[in-house]
């Protein structure tokens, strides 16, 4: 279960939709809570005296105490410490760089953060954070949708359901351990989905087109539910509660979606395929789609395909305000 849950936060509301699920997590496993926020530099123009720049360090200094301030009142807002560990610290530098930094540094293991997709997911997403961090951490993503016309859901009551979709590949199966992993804390059930493309019938001739189709649709069908019997029954060894769903439909994101909402899942768990992360696969893709239509957060996990090694030093994100002393 995931003990150490980062939470990027910007100071907008927005990005604060991704606190209850974030909570929720924490509490479940008893973990502690990390939230972050890098440091914005005022953008007031510098002052200039006999054409010499003069740094103004008081409105950087208050700067940094607005954002720290920010976070300790994020902070007090969860409720007693008692009953939920937090550390925060505010960071400097880039973004994606230094909340991958402190993932390593910290030993992340779940990332949760909201997406702002006013508009559009693909364009808001492009060279976004979230892309990033995907590139660059092979630690799990939950994402939640957050704009001012979908209001992020917090965790369903009783026993919440987690989604895990599967394509019949390595690459997608790798998602059901970080799912099962998220899920043990909460006493998670499960449900495992693969879609059957209902346009298998491809360019076949007319007359042949509606027997054979159908044939051929009926035994990827036979072999969709196979091939999730044999995952269940592994979960299942395992103590695990797991149902299996065969859809046929096209497109496929539009079938997860109906799942997850038929369904009453509180989560959707989707491994990605795009060696560039996930600016390449918003585009026209199934797990684009999912994430632009859910009304509940989406687990994402890059497996390790190939790993870009993360060359790191402490110094990249250390800056005035974070030493051993700073985030706590």
């Amino acid at each position: 279960m995931a003990s150490r849950i980062l939470v990027p936060l910007d100071g907008t509301f927005l990005s604060e939709r991704a606190l209850p699920v974030a909570v929720n997590l924490a509490r479940g496993s008893g973990g502690t809570l990390y939230l972050v926020r890098i440091h914005v530099p005022p953008t007031r123009p510098p002052v200039s005296l006999e054409g010499m720049p003069v740094v103004e360090k008081d409105d950087d200094t208050r700067c940094w105490e607005a954002e720290r301030a920010y976070l300790t009142r994020i902070r007090k807002g969860l409720g007693p410490r008692s009953e939920l560990a937090t550390r925060i610290a505010v960071l400097s530098g880039p973004v994606e760089e230094v909340l991958a930094t402190y993932a390593v540094l910290h030993g992340i293991e779940l990332i949760v953060m909201a997406t702002h997709g006013r508009h559009g997911l693909a364009r808001a997403w492009m060279g976004s954070v979230s892309d990033a961090l995907l590139r660059t951490s092979r630690v799990p993503i939950v994402l939640v949708r957050a704009t001012e016309e979908v209001a992020a859901e917090g965790p369903a009551e009783g026993r919440p359901r987690i989604l895990i979709t599967l394509d019949g590949s390595a690459i997608a199966e790798k998602v059901v351990e970080p799912a099962v992993d998220l899920g043990r804390s909460l006493e998670a059930t499960y449900t495992l989905l693969r879609v059957v493309d209902s346009g298998l019938m491809g360019d076949l001739p007319t007359v042949f087109a509606p027997r054979i189709g159908r044939a051929i649709v009926a035994q990827h069908e036979a072999e969709a539910a196979t091939y999730l019997r044999e995952i269940a029954s592994k979960m299942q060894d395992r103590g695990l509660e797991v149902k299996t769903r065969v859809v046929t439909s096209e497109p496929a994101a539009a079938a997860i979606l109906d799942v997850a909402e038929r369904e009453g899942c509180s989560l959707v768990a989707m491994a990605t395929h795009g060696r560039s992360g996930l600016s390449r696969m918003v585009m026209g893709s199934v797990a684009g789609e999912v994430l632009q239509g859910a009304k509940v957060p989406v687990l994402l996990y890059r497996p390790k395909v190939e790993r870009r090694r993360l060359h790191a030093q402490p110094a990249t994100i250390t800056g005035r305000r974070l030493d051993a002393g700073e985030a706590f």
